[in-house]
């Protein structure tokens, strides 16, 4: 790497690390108010709660726009080239779309609230809640557009502030109020508080950016800059769009065939995916401002994306399946016999995430920081088309376990296309060896773990351990045995450890012992 380069892979991997301790902090904080939650309400309560909030997650998807990943991309390029007169312009055109689309929203989702609960869900109680939910959109328009202006600022550290306000004051008030005896209104006060309050604090950080750029002279209009937002944000907006409201599409045909405890089951399974997220949010967050800065630089861009998808694998696979494998003690620790399906759930839930392999958490990111957005809307178009027969057929039918299975094929279709596209019209490719290494490694773990607590009937907590320190022990085993890090990849560990801050002396001492291993 050459000393610009590295001096980029180094800032991005210092905010990788800070989004990471934010994610972790928050996660655990959050994973922890809504387990208590999900046994307070039982799992009737839980599927009713999520069935009145999958109608406002829709509401936040349409809302969005693509404004926030449109000012991740300019901020961060304009930052980087010292056009410091388009910051500002940016940052004042982002409030206002923000603000007027978040408001009209609001209005809409209040409205038909009656509608949906009585028509819908057939069942009156909901109209009330998703009144109340419907006033979060406008803290969460405040969320957004802070996320995509701290990230292309590449102030990580604010970020992450959002989300621990957003967690903390959630995993305290939403469990205080259902316990009680508020029930699910305590769930939905609960949730919806956190958001404007996070929203507030959102909005504080804006106009500290906002205050502290520099005054200079303004190249564009709030009018072209609206135009430069929605031009680029407008078919990535389709493609949030149709790719996110296909999950709340599930849901509400979950609530069509479906009882509220097999509901409630499913989503207990979905708060799994936070522990990818470890991995997912920080690389992918952190990599689009840096693809950004290299528009065109395409011998630099090849390097870092197959780097990206190499180490987003590298530590993506354990954590997917040894879930995976000890999907049984985690259910039966949290829930005991509450949930009875959910091991089985989580089960084929993970396998939606083996992707990252082929690139999922970073092809995305390559292509829109490249002004590619028109080939994610196709991606994401041809998912939703093969999605939305199969979730109809496959739901009807079979019920949950359809629903994962139609989630699996269409992340496929979804990341293969993208792939596709990047290997086009880049020529980049991923590393296949590496991936065929650390694919077979993952399934022999999983069979090992997977027979281990099964035949050693133990405690779960000792199952849960006894697995987790027996994945560990193949994996590192593993590594070393397949040779899949060669001697290039631990000097680019070490370079890049220089910014790992207080940690930076304990990860070179374990990168010199695999070395000496090796």
């Amino acid at each position: 790497m050459d000393q610009n380069i590295e001096d980029l892979v180094k800032t991005t991997t210092r905010g990788s690390l800070i989004l990471l301790a934010g994610q972790v902090s928050s996660t655990f904080i959050l994973a922890l108010g809504m387990l208590l939650v999900a046994r307070f309400l039982g799992d009737s309560g839980y599927g009713s709660f999520n069935k009145a909030q999958s109608v406002v997650q829709i509401g936040f998807l349409i809302m969005n726009l693509g404004i926030n990943n449109a000012l991740v991309k300019y901020l961060a390029q304009y930052r980087h080239e010292g056009k410091h007169g388009y910051l500002r312009v940016l940052i004042e055109a982002g409030i206002i779309l923000n603000i007027t689309v978040s408001v009209l929203l609001t209005l809409i989702v209040y409205l038909i609230s009656g509608y949906v609960a009585n028509n819908i869900y057939h069942d009156p109680s909901q109209e009330f809640f998703i009144k109340y939910l419907s006033i979060g959109i406008i803290g969460q328009a405040f969320v957004n557009l802070a996320n995509g202006i701290t990230v292309g600022y590449e102030r990580m550290e604010l970020r992450s502030a959002i989300q621990l306000c957003y967690s903390f004051v959630k995993s305290v008030v939403s469990p205080v109020l259902v316990y009680i005896g508020f029930g699910v209104l305590g769930a939905v006060l609960g949730h919806t508080a956190p958001i404007l309050l996070s929203g507030l604090v959102g909005a504080i950080f804006i106009m500290f950016l906002y205050r502290k750029e520099r005054t200079a002279e303004i190249p564009i209009s709030h009018l072209e800059a609206m135009k430069m937002i929605l031009g680029y944000g407008f078919p990535l907006y389709l493609s949030i769009l149709l790719g996110g409201i296909l999950p709340h599409v599930y849901t509400t045909l979950l609530g069509i065939w479906e009882t509220d405890s097999q509901i409630g089951n499913y989503s207990v399974v979905l708060n799994f995916s936070v522990l990818l997220s470890f991995v997912t949010i920080p690389i992918s967050t952190t990599i689009f401002p840096l693809f950004s800065k290299l528009e065109k630089n395409w011998k630099e861009l090849s390097f870092l994306y197959r780097n990206a998808v190499k180490y987003s694998t590298l530590f993506g696979y354990p954590i997917i399946f040894t879930i995976m494998s000890l999907a049984d003690p985690i259910i039966n620790i949290l829930f005991q016999d509450r949930f009875i399906y959910a091991s089985h759930y989580l089960r084929i839930y993970m396998l939606t995430f083996t992707f990252i392999g082929v690139g999922s958490v970073c092809n995305g990111s390559l292509l829109n920081s490249q002004k590619r957005t028109d080939l994610i809307f196709q991606s994401t178009l041809a998912r939703f088309i093969v999605s939305l027969p199969l979730s109809l057929f496959a739901i009807s039918r079979f019920g949950v376990v359809g629903l994962l299975t139609t989630y699996f094929v269409s992340t496929g279709i979804n990341t293969l296309i993208d792939y596709y596209n990047v290997k086009r019209i880049f020529d980049f490719n991923i590393n296949w060896m590496f991936f065929y290494k650390i694919f077979t490694l993952s399934i022999l773990s999983y069979f090992i773990v997977y027979q281990l607590v099964t035949i050693l009937i133990l405690h779960p907590w000792i199952e849960l351990l006894l697995g987790g320190f027996t994945s560990v022990l193949i994996y590192l085993i593993g590594l070393l045995a397949l040779q899949a890090l060669n001697i290039n990849d631990f000097g680019y560990l070490k370079q890049i450890s220089e910014s790992f801050g207080p940690l930076s002396p304990v990860v070179k001492w374990l990168i010199d012992i695999l070395i000496k291993f090796s």
